[in-house]
């Protein structure tokens, strides 16, 4: 390297000021100190960085070229070394969170939303995965923080009990479904679905191949909300945490229908590889899921009841 951050501050304090000795105040150094850096820089480039004048010196165009640079590199200096404070001091840096999709739907959005609010140094990536694969990049090092179900093998994993995740079927208003409903008569319905990369997608088409069935699918949407609109419709039916499925019916015409399988009904637990090893804002984190965990009430909806029944 040619030359260091002390010599582009230096540099960029003689260019900015327009003369040697204003280097030298800026930077408590003597005069003959920033002529002898830079020389020192003018030889290693091969090239003239400053014309001295009567009044001082000006930049040449190589000049105003390593200038230009020289504010970006400096620039970007000072952010690193405001980010590395706050890491050491715990108040920032980023945190890897997997969960599926149901928590990432009705949880995540006030849980991170108050975290990060009291936080405004960390930054939280947040990716929406099945459980099988969380569990595996957790223990890969390749994710901070997971919430998965409790069919999910956590050997290995630190691991606390989070929130009752509940899957209901949502109806048009004049179906004549009943439910409970099992799943192999959900899949003799058209079905609008979440798109297929998403942790719910993958989960309901592994089941469906167990069973040696493959859904009928009308339409794939974005969100819950959307599903809910296009099975207001009557394009189909749709499966979605109880949760959003009571919000929604608020301002749509739609039925809540229980489903019968004892899959739709999961206690999902929050795993790390270790607590420990964590940084200090993501235990932060951490502890902030944890104290939802002693205020969350997930209230059962007025379903449905009585036995399945074709589609219609």
């Amino acid at each position: 390297m040619k030359f260091d951050l002390t010599d582009l501050r230096i540099f960029l304090s003689a260019v900015e000021g327009g003369s040697l000795t204003a280097a030298a105040l800026q930077n408590n150094i003597v005069v003959a100190a920033v002529s002898a850096r830079l020389r020192k820089m003018e030889v290693s480039f091969g090239l003239p960085l400053v014309e001295r004048t009567g009044r001082g010196i000006r930049p040449t165009l190589a000049g105003d070229m390593l200038a230009r640079h020289a504010r970006l590199v400096l620039d970007g200096a000072r952010k690193l070394e405001v980010e590395l404070e706050a890491f050491a001091e715990g108040r920032g840096g980023s945190i890897r969170l997997l969960s599926n999709t149901n928590m990432l739907s009705e949880h995540m959005p006030q849980i991170l939303g108050r975290f990060l609010t009291d936080n405004p140094d960390i930054v939280v990536s947040v990716k929406d995965k099945p459980s099988f694969e969380v569990v595996n990049l957790l223990r890969n090092g390749e994710a901070d923080i997971g919430i998965v179900a409790a069919s999910a093998d956590m050997t290995g994993l630190e691991v606390w009990p989070f929130v009752r995740d509940r899957l209901a079927v949502i109806a048009p208003e004049g179906s004549q479904l009943e439910g409970p409903l099992a799943y192999t008569s959900i899949l003799d319905c058209p079905i609008v679905a979440l798109n297929e990369n998403v942790a719910l997608s993958q989960f309901l088409r592994r089941l469906a191949a167990e069973l040696g069935r493959r859904a009928t699918i009308r339409m794939r949407v974005e969100n819950f909300e959307a599903m809910c609109r296009v099975v207001e419709s009557g394009v189909g039916i749709g499966i979605v945490p109880e949760t959003a499925a009571m919000r929604y019916s608020r301002m749509m015409n739609l039925r809540i229908l229980p489903i019968a399988d004892a899959w739709a009904e999961r206690e999902l637990y929050l795993c790390v590889r270790s607590r420990e090893q964590l940084p200090r804002y993501g235990q932060a984190l951490l502890a902030h899921m944890l104290d939802y965990v002693d205020t969350v009430r997930i209230p059962r909806p007025e379903t449905d009841g009585g036995g399945a029944q074709p589609c219609g």
